[in-house]
């Protein structure tokens, strides 16, 4: 097999070319800064994550959710020091010019090179550093990629990509800067997890090396604090630093002076952050936050009666040390976590060995109809001709996480996956919940036979598989808190208290059928689906009252409504349902800005006007049979920016439309857009609302420019043109 050489290029530097200090611990961050007011934001830099107790942020960028994290970084490693930057860009020459940013650059190069240094050398990794270090004055020497060059003795600083490192590369690295070496690292963190989106961030060998020196890459992006969209340079906060926060939140917690709530909420995101990308492995800072998990492992316990809210940050970050400790628990040791008794619900009753036939020829969940108790061990086995072929067995349907919430009414992430290589696998979660196996995409095995021993049995419902009379007699009372109602088109995940009592689970799950049908054929698209719809109720969300995406989300009031046949039928209460079905079958060539909560909408109503028994001038929502004024709307203007800003204004005039129109002008422009090649889709919102007026006009035969300009929303004078021979269609 033919290798591939790639080269980490090593810069040796004129030994009189920078000056070197020689600086403690205490002055190195102010003094890297001395005479630097704004360094560049070269595209989006990344955050890095400060959390060794002597390392340092040297810049600060702002998180694109709040607070602040190092846009560039520093700290010892051994007898050297490491200097980590949050963008590649900044190895550019150019980005150099930037601000005071070659001025830094020159600090960072010379505390890097430790004044007992006797050959001054620098490095970089895929030619970048090449570029800087050659604007700095310094000659520039290949090292190729691989095992330790030779020479690499008499190199003072090396730089390189730290992400793209192979674990000998880091091996070696480490030890040539342990022994009194510089090293410069520059990558994009995000950009990297973008062209690698199996691999994990945390995981590469090149975050070990950084780790090595209290360092690490974190997901996510960093705006600019000043005006220029630069970076601001000013004395970094200790609060940016995760060992300091750390200090603050036990000073905070016990009273002292010094620390306000609000510096505490700062030290709190500061540690949570550092804990979601600090690689495992033998850190003090791990060692003082595990030891905490263990001294109040009783208090991580939050809960709808007693949530653990933002204030509350040294707990909320225990909370989450205590999550990446059980991550990375053998399954033999796993116990049940306290949460998991609340929520999702422990099981009472006998645990039978559990022997399941899967439908298998539909991608992603298949609902088992079995529960796993908190803390259980389950012995899962597969076919011999299954193993190794991407299933993963899913503990758990609540798979929204709410770490970013501002309190937490359970467990923050309570889902555990595990991918199936050999025929028989040991797993567990300590929380429990409903298992499922994940099927991927282009999995050849219709019918799949699994045993899982150790499970309990849940109530589960397959439209045309599963008996009226099995379900009434003995399946609706089985002892787990959770229960599968499904199609081929639908499926509902609710509370097993909901369901004791529902008699007829066909007929409800023959609506749902019917309703998914609607939404597929006002888009244009196949009543038969690769895999269904989902819906999952949990006692809290990631965001808002519901949210779509698969699954869709939704609260625990919502449960009794999605399975009261009576009541769905009469339209009552099922808007929320479909609103977020229709986000699921919206397309964006048809969804121009403003309209992402409108025509999500239009599907909605026209699956309950389809399949419910609404009176007439009904439309199942009150802001849709009481719109906003739209008299009062045009005596204002009709401005387009109010339009956009009130999804049911907006919705009043397709509502219109479809009053004077019908629905098949709109099935015909829906199913259009699916039918277009890739030259001929709308390239950017102003195209949108174009082809959106033209088809829809071509499709009604009615010119409907004066109609849209009567709305304010803007088209162009070429668009109207293209429809001006069709009758002129104007509203009311």
């Amino acid at each position: 097999m033919r290798t591939r050489r790639l080269a980490i290029f090593v810069t040796a530097v004129l030994c009189s070319t920078p000056q070197v200090h020689a600086l403690t611990r205490s002055g190195d961050a102010a003094k890297l800064i001395e005479k630097v007011q704004s360094v560049a934001r070269p595209g989006i830099p990344g955050p890095v994550v400060v959390f060794g107790e002597r390392s340092f942020a040297v810049v600060e960028g702002a998180l694109s959710g709040g607070g602040r994290a190092s846009a560039i970084a520093a700290g010892p490693l051994g007898s050297g020091r490491v200097v980590v930057f949050g963008h590649n860009g900044y190895m550019s020459a150019g980005t150099a010019k930037v601000g005071e940013t070659e001025t830094l650059a020159r600090n960072l190069a010379a505390w890097a090179v430790k004044s007992k240094a006797k050959g001054l050398k620098a490095g970089a990794h895929g030619g970048a550093f090449k570029e800087l270090f050659a604007l700095l004055g310094y000659e520039v020497v290949d090292l190729p990629r691989g095992p330790r060059p030779s020479g690499v003795d008499k190199l003072a600083l090396i730089g390189c990509a730290p992400l793209s490192l192979s674990a000998e590369e880091c091996e070696w690295l480490e030890s040539f800067t342990a022994s009194g070496g510089g090293l410069f690292c520059g990558d994009t963190p995000w950009g990297w997890q973008q062209l690698h989106p199996d691999q994990q961030l945390e995981k590469q060998p090149g975050q070990q090396l950084l780790a090595r020196a209290g360092l690490a890459y974190a997901s996510g992006y960093l705006e600019a604090t000043d005006a220029s969209e630069r970076f601001a340079v000013r004395e970094a906060d200790e609060l940016v630093n995760a060992s300091h926060a750390l200090d603050a939140l036990l000073a905070f917690e016990s009273g002292k002076r010094g620390v306000s709530a609000e510096s505490a909420a700062r030290a709190g995101s500061t540690l949570q952050l550092a804990l979601r990308w600090m690689p495992e492995g033998d850190f003090e800072l791990r060692k003082r936050l595990a030891e905490l998990v263990r001294e109040r492992a009783t208090t991580l316990v939050p809960s709808e009666a007693h949530p653990i809210r933002r204030e509350a940050a040294l707990q909320r970050a225990l909370l989450a040390v205590q999550h990446s400790l059980l991550a990375h628990t053998p399954v033999n040791k796993l116990g049940p976590h306290p949460c998991g008794a609340d929520f999702p619900g422990a099981v009472a009753g006998a645990v039978p060995v559990q022997s399941i036939e899967l439908d298998t020829s539909t991608p992603q969940w298949r609902a088992t109809g079995a529960y796993a108790a908190p803390g259980a061990r389950l012995e899962v086995t597969i076919p011999a001709e299954a193993a190794a072929r991407g299933l993963v067995l899913q503990i758990g349907a609540h798979t929204d996480e709410l770490w970013h919430l501002d309190e937490w009414k359970r467990h923050p992430q309570i889902t555990t996956r595990t991918t199936l290589e050999q025929r028989t696998t040991l797993v567990a979660s300590p929380f429990g919940g409903l298992i499922y196996l994940d099927v991927p995409h282009g999995f050849h095995l219709p019918r799949l036979k699994l045993q899982i021993r150790g499970a309990a049995a849940a109530p589960r419902f397959v439209l045309g598989e599963t008996s009226l009379e099995e379900w009434r007699a003995s399946i609706r009372t089985r002892p787990a808190p959770w229960t599968d109602l499904e199609s081929r088109k639908l499926a509902l995940c609710v509370p097993s208290s909901v369901v004791r009592e529902l008699d007829d689970p066909k007929a409800l799950m023959e609506f749902w059928d019917r309703a998914l049908d609607a939404m597929a054929d006002v888009v244009g698209r196949s009543r038969e689906r690769e895999r269904p719809e989902r819906i999952v109720c949990d006692r809290q969300i990631s965001a808002g009252y519901m949210h779509s995406g698969y699954p869709i989300m939704t609260h625990l009031d919502v449960a009794p409504l999605a399975v009261d046949l009576a009541r769905l039928e009469r339209g009552e209460d099922i808007w929320g349902f479909v609103h977020e079905l229709g986000h699921n079958h919206q397309r964006p060539e048809w969804t121009f800005d403003g309209t992402g909560e409108v025509t999500c909408n239009v599907l909605g109503m026209y699956v309950i006007e389809k399949v419910c028994k609404l009176p007439p001038g009904k439309r199942g929502h009150d802001s849709v049979d009481n719109p906003p004024s739209v008299a009062a709307y045009r005596e204002r203007g009709a401005k387009f920016d109010e339009w956009k800003s009130d999804p049911f204004l907006a919705l009043a005039m397709y509502v219109e439309l479809r009053d004077a129109l019908g629905w098949t002008p709109f099935e015909k422009t829906f199913a259009e857009y699916r039918t277009l090649g890739e030259s001929e889709q709308p390239k950017n919102d102003d195209e949108k609302r174009d082809q959106w007026l033209v088809r829809l006009s071509r499709n009604s035969e009615r010119n409907l420019g004066p109609f849209f300009e009567s709305w304010g929303v803007p088209t162009s004078e070429k668009a109207r043109a293209s429809i001006a021979h069709l009758p002129a269609f104007e509203g009311r």
